[in-house]
C-alpha cells in the first residue's frame, strides 16, 4: 500500500522514483511495465522472503524445486527451471546494480530494503543476456543524514522467530554508514513421522554494511558488504495421489504412508532422512560516481561467492534402500563465484537529449559435485565445473521530438564465452565402462555474439497521462546440459541460445488530484529456441534431466494496475494479468510419462515398434503459466486524535487460475485455481516511531502446490507435490521500533 510521500499532495498517492532504466525516473514516465514496491509497502505486506513477491506482483510465479537451486522465477509465463549449472535464468535478479549469477542465490531473506521493482518483458539492452523475460531489481537502504536506528521482531504460530536491527548515520561531515543484521529460526511446516522433525526448517542470519563517502564535490564512493548463512533441511515433497498397489522401488507406497492421507492437504511424510540445505553467501561491491559536469561517470565493481550444500532422501521412504539405513541419498554441493565490472556515462545536463553509454564484464564459474547412492541401479557420482565470461557494450538515449513526444532507443552488443568440465566417478550398472559416459574428463568451450535492442515512442496526451508503444529483442545465451547423462556429444554441442521479440503498448495515468493511478499494458512476445528441461525416466527407473530447445513459443496478454486513495483513511490497489502463454511449434516433443498410445503419442518412424515416440505440443500452455492472475489489497487508517497512536487494517487477496507444471502436459501434474486472503491489524505512532501488527497468512487455509511431479522409483501415476509455507494458515505478530 502507499501513503503520502515527498512531493505528493496531502492524502494523495506517493510519487515513486525507480531505476528501471539505470537512471532515476518517475515510475509513470518509464515506457516499461513495472510493479514498484516502496519500503512501506514491503513492510505492510510482510514481504520478508523473495518468494513472497509472487503474492504481490502480477505475472510473476515461482516454481519451487526440492532445493532453492531448482526454483524458477517466471514472468509472463517465461522462466528457467533446470538441473544444469551451465544455464542461466531468463529472469535476472539485480541487487544494488549487481546481477546475481545463480538463480538459487535470490531465494534468501529480504532485509532493510528500500524498493523492489519487477520489470516485465525483455530488459537485455540495459541489464544483459539473462534478462530475456524480465528483471527483479532490488535496492537496499542508504545511510541516513542523522543518527537513527531500528529494531524489529516477529513471531508466528508455526514457530518462526525473527529479529532484525540496524543503525545508520554520519561518521563525519562527508561520510555516512549503515549496518543491518537479522536472525531467523523457523521450525518447518511439514512433519516427517519417521524422525519427528519438520521439513522446510531454516535457521539463518546475516549482516550488511554500507559506507558512503563524498570525497569531494564531484566524487562519491559507496562500499557495500554482506554475509549470510543458513542451516536447514530439504524442501518437503508430499504424496498427492497414487493408484492402488503402487510401489516405490518395489516397496508398497500405501504401507509406507500408513495413516498419512494423500491429497492437496497432505502436510505429512514418512521418510528416514530429513536432508540438509546449508548455504553461505558473501557479496562485496564498490560504486564510484564522478560528476564530470554534463555527465556522471559511474563504476560498479562486485565480487560474489555463494555456496549451497544439499542432501535429499530420493525415494521418500522410511525403509533401507540398496543396503543403506538412511535410504537412497542424493548429495549435491554447489560453489559459485562471480566478478563483475560495469562502467556507465549518464548524461545530466538539461536538454532534449539524454543518454547512457556503458560497458560490462563478468567472469563467473560454478562447481558442482553429485553423489547418489550408496549403491544400486541409480548410483551416480560425478564432478563438474561451468564457466561463463561476458563482454558487453550498450547505449540508450531519449530524444524529445517535441515538448510532449519522446523517443527512447537502445542497443547492446554481447560477446560470451562458456566452458564446461565433467567427469564421472563411477560406472553405472546399466552402461559400459567407456569414454562415452565421460569416465575421463569431458571438456567443452564455445562462444557467441548477439545484438539486442529496444525502441519506444512516448506521447504525453495530458498532464500525468502518457501512452507508449515499444519493440524489444531478448537473448539468453547458449548453455551446457550438465547432468548425470552428460556425454562428449553434449560437451561438443551446447544448447542453442534463446531469443525473443516483444511488442508492447501501454497507458500510464494519474488523475483526480493525484488520488488515482491507472496503468494498462498489452504485450505480445515470440520466443525461438526456448530452453526447457524435461525429466526422462530410464529403464532402471532413474530420472535423467534433459535440456531441450523448444521450437517456438508465444506469450501475449494484458496487465493492469490500479492504485487509489479516495480518502485520507482508505487506500486500494488492484493488479491483474490475463496471459496466453503457449507453445506454437514443438512437433517432436517427448511423450509424458503416462502417454503410451496414438494419436497423442505417436511413433516417430511409423514402425509401430514403440521404441521412438513423440507428441506435437503446438497450442499447449507453458508450465506454471496461469491464464488469469490478480492481486487486490486495501488499507484503512483509523486516525484517533485523542490517542498518541493511530490504527490500521489491511487485507490482501491473490487469485490465480489452473496451471499444469509439466511442459509435456501430464494431466496429473496440475494445480487447480485458488485464491488466498491475508490480513493484518495494528497500531502505530504518528511519526512511525513504533508499530505493532497482528497478521494472518492464508486466512481460509487454502492449500496449493508450487510444483507437482512424479515419485522417483514409482509408477507414472504416483505423484508428489511441493507445498510452500504460504499454502497453510498461520498467525503472527510483528513489532518495529525506530529511533
Amino acid at each position: 500500500m502507499r501513503s503520502p510521500g515527498a512531493g505528493s499532495p496531502e492524502g494523495g498517492l506517493e510519487e515513486i522514483v525507480v531505476t528501471a532504466q539505470k537512471r532515476e525516473q518517475n515510475l509513470q514516465q518509464v515506457p516499461v511495465s513495472v510493479t514498484a514496491l516502496s519500503a512501506e509497502a514491503i513492510a505492510n505486506k510482510g514481504i520478508t522472503q523473495f518468494e513472497n513477491l509472487a503474492q504481490v506482483a502480477p505475472g510473476l510465479t515461482i516454481t519451487q524445486g526440492t532445493q532453492r537451486t531448482g526454483n524458477s522465477i517466471n514472468l509472463r509465463g517465461i522462466g528457467t527451471s533446470v538441473f544444469s549449472i551451465g544455464v542461466e535464468p531468463a529472469v535476472s535478479v539485480v541487487v544494488d546494480d549487481v546481477p546475481i549469477l545463480n538463480q538459487g542465490q535470490a531465494f534468501s531473506t529480504l532485509t532493510d530494503i528500500e524498493r523492489i521493482e519487477v520489470l516485465r518483458g525483455p530488459q537485455g539492452t540495459l541489464f544483459g543476456k539473462n534478462a530475456s523475460a524480465g528483471v527483479v531489481n532490488i535496492v537496499t537502504r542508504a545511510p541516513t543524514e542523522t543518527f537513527s536506528g531500528r529494531i524489529a521482531a516477529s513471531a508466528t504460530t508455526d514457530e518462526e522467530y525473527r529479529v532484525e536491527a540496524g543503525i545508520s548515520g554520519p561518521l563525519g561531515e562527508n561520510v555516512g554508514f549503515r549496518i543491518n543484521g537479522f536472525y531467523s529460526d523457523f521450525r518447518g511446516y511439514v512433519k516427517n513421522l519417521a524422525t519427528g522433525n519438520y521439513l522446510g526448517a531454516d535457521e539463518s542470519w546475516g549482516i550488511r554494511g554500507k559506507l558512503v563517502a563524498d570525497l569531494s564535490d564531484s566524487v562519491k564512493v559507496t562500499i557495500s558488504a554482506e554475509h549470510s548463512e543458513t542451516d536447514g533441511n530439504s524442501t518437503p515433497r508430499t504424496v498427492l495421489s497414487f493408484a492402488p498397489g503402487a510401489t516405490v522401488f518395489g516397496a508398497s507406497l500405501a504401507t509406507n504412508l500408513g495413516t498419512i492421507k494423500a491429497g492437496p492437504g497432505n502436510y505429512l511424510l514418512n521418510q528416514n532422512y530429513d536432508g540438509i540445505a546449508k548455504g553461505e553467501s558473501t557479496n562485496v561491491s564498490g560504486r564510484i560516481s564522478i560528476d564530470l559536469g554534463s555527465v556522471d561517470l559511474i563504476s560498479i565493481t562486485s565480487y560474489q561467492k555463494w555456496g549451497l550444500d544439499t542432501q535429499d532422501d530420493v525415494e521418500q521412504l522410511n525403509l533401507p534402500v540398496f543396503g543403506s539405513a538412511t535410504g537412497l541419498v542424493q548429495s549435491s554441493p554447489y560453489d559459485t563465484k562471480n566478478v563483475t565490472q560495469e562502467l556507465r556515462l549518464v548524461s545530466t545536463a538539461p536538454g532534449p537529449f539524454q543518454y547512457i553509454l556503458g560497458a560490462f564484464f563478468s567472469n563467473g564459474e560454478t562447481d558442482r559435485s553429485f553423489d547418489r547412492g550408496p549403491s544400486g541401479p541409480l548410483l551416480s557420482k560425478w564432478v563438474s565445473n561451468a564457466g561463463t565470461k561476458t563482454y558487453a557494450a550498450f547505449a540508450q538515449g531519449t530524444y524529445d521530438l517535441a515538448a510532449t513526444t519522446h523517443l527512447d532507443a537502445g542497443i547492446r552488443y554481447n560477446h560470451e564465452k562458456i566452458d564446461v568440465s565433467f567427469q564421472r566417478l563411477n560406472v553405472p550398472a546399466t552402461q559400459p565402462a567407456n569414454n562415452a559416459i565421460c569416465l575421463a574428463v569431458c571438456t567443452g568451450n564455445a562462444s557467441d555474439d548477439a545484438i539486442t535492442g529496444k525502441i519506444a515512442l512516448r506521447q504525453d496526451v495530458a498532464e500525468r497521462v502518457m501512452v507508449y508503444a515499444s519493440f524489444a529483442t531478448g537473448y539468453k545465451g547458449q548453455g551446457y546440459d550438465v547432468s548425470s547423462g552428460f556425454t562428449p556429444a553434449r560437451a561438443a554441442n551446447p544448447v542453442k541460445p534463446e531469443t525473443s521479440h516483444t511488442y508492447e503498448i501501454g497507458f500510464k495515468s494519474r488523475f483526480l488530484d493525484n488520488r488515482v493511478q491507472f496503468n494498462l499494458t498489452g504485450f505480445w512476445t515470440d520466443y525461438k529456441k526456448f530452453q526447457s528441461q524435461s525429466a526422462v525416466v530410464q529403464p532402471d527407473q532413474s530420472i535423467q534431466f534433459q535440456l531441450n530447445n523448444v521450437g517456438k513459443l508465444r506469450t501475449r496478454g494484458i496487465e493492469l494496475e490500479l492504485q487509489t486513495k479516495p480518502t485520507r483513511e482508505l487506500s486500494f490497489d488492484l493488479a491483474g494479468t490475463w496471459m496466453d502463454a503457449i507453445i506454437t511449434e514443438y512437433p517432436l516433443a517427448n511423450c509424458n510419462t503416462i502417454q503410451t498410445t496414438d494419436p497423442i503419442c505417436f511413433d516417430i518412424d511409423g514402425s509401430g515398434s514403440g521404441t521412438a515416440r513423440a507428441q506435437n505440443l503446438a497450442g499447449k500452455r507453458l508450465p506454471n503459466a496461469p491464464k488469469f492472475m490478480f492481486n487486490a489489497s486495501a488499507m484503512y487508517d483509523i486516525f484517533m486524535d485523542s490517542m498518541p497512536f493511530d490504527g490500521f487494517v489491511t487485507l490482501d487477496y491473490r487469485y490465480q487460475s489452473r496451471v499444469n507444471f509439466d511442459l509435456f502436459q501430464n494431466p496429473l501434474y496440475f494445480q487447480k485455481a485458488y485464491g488466498v486472503l491475508n490480513g493484518s491489524i495494528g497500531v502505530r505512532q504518528r511519526d512511525d516511531q513504533y508499530r505493532v501488527t497482528l497478521f494472518v497468512n492464508n486466512l481460509f487455509d487454502k492449500h496449493f502446490a508450487s510444483n507437482v511431479g512424479g515419485l522417483v522409483g514409482g509408477q507414472p501415476t504416483s505423484v508428489n507435490q511441493v507445498l510452500s509455507r504460504n499454502s497453510r494458515r498461520y498467525f503472527g505478530i510483528r513489532a518495529n521500533y525506530n529511533f
